[in-house]
């Protein structure tokens, strides 16, 4: 580093004094330099301490610092300091920049109301029209906003917007620049308060609700143009006096609760600006720092953003600035938005394991043409009407300033509380399988009702593909329970039926069924299919003998006619004498019945369809071929095929798209909005009195879902004003994979670990479910999920297994595909099932597996995570 001007030698002295622990200051003037050194030392430690970190610009015989430019020359003083000497630590950012903290170590006086400041790098982003947003969504937060006016304070000292606006020139009334020269003059703060409150005139911004008209006071910058341009007090000047380093904030609350106002809002100085400093590095002060997302811009929010968070302990109730991601463009693209968000987080130190702690603290406020010019106040407040980017700010109001008085009430008694946790714990572990099911009715999801619209007057042939706890074999067994597809479609629209027919035939079924439910259910409807068919003799164990037989025909070595196979197996399954489709078919029309097949638990049977050639021959004949035989050819047969998603991406390898568009009705594939009513229809199972609601879940709309949800398990992981990320947001990602789907098991199985009826304490009275559980209860999923991916897909044990080895250091997300930590097979065949996903040459994994390998973040990737989610 050149040292041209005496300030180079300051500067590279404080950048470096952490390798002088000698010197306990450094002063340095144009025409001297004094080193102060602590009792422990020596002056000629000292002056080594200097020499190693000026080199050759210190000589050490002559006590001389020599710059790099016209041989000029400071002489340099050694003195030992006095005790207890050290540079005062001030909230500006000449002192920032070299400071460990930009925080003081003694506790702050608490602030009698609010401050709450609004800042950005670069003007022209939306500043001062966000905090006008905020204004009008506090007015009209509130029940009776007469009681909770703002002091609004326009503190753009070079550039006053707000003033501007509002304040004819040559006004008398008080402005923020006499308050700064009061402060910096008068010591006694209270006497500056008391003359502040008498003499602020009536300068006031009105607000009008559907209601009222709310007038919240204003200070503006200043009262004559002179008072502008001859600046005497400025904000840095009176933290640079000793006593008042953080009284800024302090007095203007002070003033606020004087006048009967309950916040303040501050329009601070755009750029990393002395004149903003003393709030912005203000501990107690709330900052919302607006940016829009050109580069420059954030690369200038990112540098703020970085003094602000020096050191800086991020935890649940700290005060964290809020980032507004403004003039977003409709057409940015999700994955360059979170990208921002994760270079503007990158500057904060967390604890790996609370990094969702920073999922709230950037919000986007989407773009509207009509908010570019802007006139005056009242234009403003009416053109904010009806705009998303205002919705967003009125949201962020609501949430954090205004209480929620049942967070204090309790809803339910200890023991009432207990009750419903072993409710909802017993009716989730009943239900983690569909075997298991003991629901009177199911949730009613977009693809069954696609398929009933579909084939609701005729006999189904169809492809039910999901993946692996998607639902598949919850509705073969609510398909046998109803025995004939008419009574069940019937069922699922709600709608009167009395025809009966499409009497269902389980060709196949799942293992281990057990003195399950489902194996009952299974006898009755082979029995009902027996007394409604004439001359069906199936007997009780068709669904295994068939299995049997299709595992005998996988294990042999030579070529197979699979079309044949499969006419064989659905043909006898009826009756043993029958020899084709054609002959049961007849029957069927000379009986006026019609039946269907189901078939389940095909990946049992058929495990190594990814890499076995005669195996995907088997499923891509029974799933084309002889599916569209029999939807073309016999009107009194159809079929419901259960086929895992991977299987037919794997066995169809010709026009797998055009196949799976098809079909794509019939896809068991839970949105985010589906899972999240799966919640609240098994709390309703469990506990009658939860849901109040006439309509039924699967009809409700998204804020009756959301109002249950924050009764289940609270807005927040904390408080509704905590920096703990959003309840619903952070399960979903918890849960879900890069395929864009949860798997109903997953609901149903976190439920059963979060309602946990051992849970010692209630925390929170607003909800059921507590943080804790829910946190320790995604952990039990991960570790489940990953155990049951090892036994239901073979392909992908030795893959995890790998990941699973890896040393700690390796266990980073990203994993850049230089490491090569997976071939190119295993990165397909983990992509395929949403277990990997790829961005550029950056691999990750999904949250529901990431906990239990024990992989962490890389500083600022978690925003990209969520943003692959899809969520």
């Amino acid at each position: 580093m050149k040292l041209y001007t005496w300030m180079d030698v300051e500067r590279l002295c404080l950048m470096k004094k952490e390798q002088c622990p000698t010197i306990v200051e450094f002063c340095v003037y144009p025409d001297e330099m004094d080193i102060f050194y602590n009792a422990d030392g020596s002056g000629e430690q000292a002056k080594e301490e200097l020499k190693s970190i000026l080199n050759k610009n210190f000589d050490l015989e002559k006590d001389l610092v020599r710059l790099d430019v016209m041989g000029e020359e400071i002489p340099v003083l050694f003195e030992e300091a006095d005790e207890g000497k050290k540079r005062q630590l001030r909230p500006l950012f000449e002192d920032a920049i070299y400071a460990k903290s930009v925080y003081p170590k003694q506790k702050l006086n608490d602030l009698i109301c609010p401050v709450i400041a609004f800042h950005s790098y670069k003007g022209g982003v939306g500043r001062t029209l966000s905090l006008v947003a905020f204004a009008k969504a506090w007015t009209n937060s509130f029940d009776e906003p007469q009681n909770h006016k703002l002091l609004i304070v326009d503190a753009d000292i070079e550039a006053p917007g707000l003033t501007n606006i509002l304040v004819e020139q040559n006004h008398d009334d008080f402005s923020y620049l006499d308050l700064l020269t009061l402060l910096q003059d008068e010591q006694d703060v209270d006497s500056v308060v008391d003359k502040c409150v008498e003499l602020m005139g009536e300068l006031l911004i009105p607000i009008e609700t559907e209601e009222q008209r709310v007038e919240h006071f204003f200070l503006p910058t200043f009262r004559y143009l002179q008072q502008l341009y001859d600046i005497y007090a400025s904000p840095n000047s009176v933290a640079k006096c000793r006593g008042k380093e953080y009284i800024l904030a302090e007095v203007l609350s002070k003033i606020a609760n004087k006048v009967g106002a309950t916040a303040v809002l501050v329009d601070l100085r755009a750029g990393i600006s002395e004149y903003s400093a003393p709030l912005l590095l203000d501990p107690r002060v709330k900052k919302y720092c607006v940016t829009s997302t050109s580069t420059q811009s954030v690369i200038g929010t990112k540098n703020v953003l970085k003094y602000i968070a020096k050191g800086l302990e991020v935890n649940e109730e700290t005060n964290l600035p809020t980032v507004f991601l403004s003039m977003v463009p409709a057409n940015m693209s999700k994955g360059e938005r979170e990208n921002i968000k994760g270079e503007l987080l990158k500057v904060f130190e967390i604890n790996k394991e609370k990094e969702d702690l920073l999922d709230n603290m950037v919000v986007e406020l989407p773009f509207a043409g009509e908010l570019v010019h802007l006139t005056d106040i009242k234009q403003i407040l009416a053109t904010l009407k009806g705009r998303d980017m205002y919705f967003n700010i009125e949201r962020i109001v609501a949430q954090n300033y205004i209480i929620n008085q049942d967070e204090k009430e309790a809803r339910y008694t200890e023991d009432e509380h207990k009750n419903i946790l072993k409710r909802i714990h017993e009716t989730a572990e009943n239900q983690i399988t569909a075997e298991g099911n003991s629901a009177a009715e199911m949730l009613l999801t977009d693809p069954i009702k696609n398929i009933c619209s579909r084939f609701g007057k005729r006999i189904p042939t169809t492809v039910v593909r999901g993946a692996k706890g998607s639902g598949k074999t919850f509705l073969y067994g609510e398909m046998l329970e109803k025995k004939d597809w008419f009574t069940f479609c019937n069922e699922m629209k709600g709608e009167p039926g009395y025809e009966r027919g499409g009497y269902f035939l389980p060709i196949l079924a799942p293992k281990n069924l057990g003195d399950s439910k489902l194996k009952n259910v299974l006898l009755e409807c082979i029995d009902n299919f027996n007394d409604n068919i004439e001359g069906a003799k199936c007997q009780n164990s068709i669904y295994i003998d068939n299995a049997k037989k299709l595992a005998e025909q996988i294990a042999k070595d030579e070529k197979i006619d699979w079309e044949f196979f499969w006419e064989t197996i659905f043909t006898k399954s009826v009756n043993d004498e029958l020899q084709t489709l054609d002959e049961l078919n007849i029957k069927l029309q000379k009986q006026n019945r019609k039946i269907v097949f189901l078939i389940d638990g095909l990946e049992e049977i058929l495990r190594n369809v990814s890499s076995d050639e005669n195996q995907q021959t088997a499923v891509s004949e029974l799933c084309q071929n002889t599916l569209n035989v029999i939807s073309t050819k016999y009107d009194n047969v159809g079929i419901v095929i259960f086929l895992r998603s991977d299987m037919a991406q794997n066995a169809i390898t010709v026009n797998y798209e055009q196949f799976k568009h098809v079909y794509g009705y019939a896809e068991l594939k839970w949105s985010s909005e589906e899972a999240l009513k799966l919640a609240v229809w098994l709390v309703s199972q469990a506990c009658e009195e939860f849901y109040a609601e006439s309509i039924p879940v699967a009809n409700a709309s998204k804020d009756i879902i959301e109002k249950y949800l924050e009764k289940l398990w609270g807005l927040k992981l904390g408080k509704a004003n905590s920096n703990e990320a959003y309840s619903s947001r952070w399960i979903l990602a918890a849960l879900s994979d890069f395929n864009g789907q949860l798997q109903a098991r997953d609901i149903i199985r976190f439920l059963k670990y979060a309602a946990n009826p051992s849970s010692k304490k209630i925390t929170y009275y607003d909800r059921i479910l507590m943080p804790t559980e829910i946190r320790t209860a995604v952990s039990e999923c991960s570790r489940e999920k990953i155990n049951e991916i090892k036994t239901e897909y073979d392909v992908l044990k030795p893959i995890l297994e790998k990941l699973e080895s890896l040393p700690i250091e390796k266990k980073k997300l990203p994993m850049s595909i230089d490491e090569n930590v997976l071939s190119a097979m295993e990165e397909k065949s983990m992509m395929q099932t949403g277990f990997l996903t790829r961005d550029g040459d950056k691999l990750y994994l999904p949250e529901i597996i990431r906990h239990a390998l024990g992989f962490q973040y890389e500083r600022g990737a978690r925003p990209r995570v969520l943003s692959l989610l899809r969520l």
